[in-house]
């Protein structure tokens, strides 16, 4: 065996040891299923993945379905309210080559850290070559929620990962570019319409209050809806958290609201 397959054969075995801690069983063979966590029961002994309030209401059944795929694509904001949503209703999750993702903004949004892997970007260069879908796979063997960053997948490589993500009853996420997996069963487009600013007392200071989303879904028996989401940030000394918020349906993204405080994102 060359050193390259000992040095992933090792990676593999720790990876899936970490899971097995995560998700608080042992690890299921490769093509065994498992029950992920989630917020409302789908039937068949499964349950639907917790998604944010307003983001439900775009959904058939509220949440997000065990073996399912599903891609994001724009604003970071969806992603990371996602991953929030599921975490703090006691989903396992991990993430896997998205270092832009902000895991101090989902704190903010409720996550529990605790059940969330990371992953850094795996290496593509040298002895240590190393593919993320590789890893993703690894891990949809026992993680309720697997967020992967693509650039753009084949689709022999997606029908793969989306089998095995059927199969463990497992639920992948994928951000990246419009279309970078084919075949996505649910698709998310995000995209900033304004941020709000908060004034402080002298002219000129301030600090941003929130920013405003307009999230598109659509997909497999999904009717294109949007909707835009306000990301809440409470004033100083407000009580409360970071939330998101239902603010008004939209019909063309670029659209920004006409009250005080509030700027177009260039």
């Amino acid at each position: 065996m060359s050193d390259q397959s000992v040095e992933k054969a090792a990676t593999v075995a720790a990876l899936r040891r970490t899971l097995a801690q995560m998700s608080g069983r042992p690890h299921a063979a490769p093509n065994a299923g498992s029950e992920s966590s989630g917020s409302e029961s789908s039937g068949g002994g499964s349950t639907m993945l917790a998604v944010p309030t307003p983001i439900a209401e775009l959904l058939p059944r509220r949440g997000l379905a065990p073996g399912s795929v599903v891609s994001v694509s724009g604003a970071m904001t969806l992603p990371v309210a996602l991953l929030a949503a599921a975490s703090a209703a006691g989903a396992t999750a991990a993430v896997v080559g998205l270092p832009e993702l902000n895991l101090a903004m989902a704190a903010d949004l409720g996550a529990d850290l605790g059940r969330i892997a990371v992953v850094e970007s795996p290496s593509t260069r040298g002895s240590g070559a190393w593919d993320r879908l590789e890893v993703t796979a690894v891990l949809l063997d026992g993680i309720d929620l697997v967020v992967v960053g693509v650039d753009r997948v084949t689709p022999s490589r997606a029908r793969v990962l989306t089998g095995r993500a059927r199969r463990q009853a497992s639920t992948l996420l994928v951000v990246g570019p419009p279309g970078a997996w084919p075949g996505a069963s649910v698709r998310f487009s995000g995209d900033v319409a304004g941020y709000r600013h908060l004034p402080l007392r002298r002219n000129g200071y301030g600090r941003i209050g929130g920013l405003q989303v307009d999230v598109e879904v659509s997909g497999t028996g999904i009717a294109p809806r949007r909707l835009r989401c306000e990301l809440v940030t409470p004033g100083i000394g407000e009580p409360g958290s970071l939330r998101l918020e239902a603010v008004e349906p939209t019909r063309r993204r670029t659209a920004a609201p006409a009250r005080a405080g509030w700027a177009v994102a260039n």
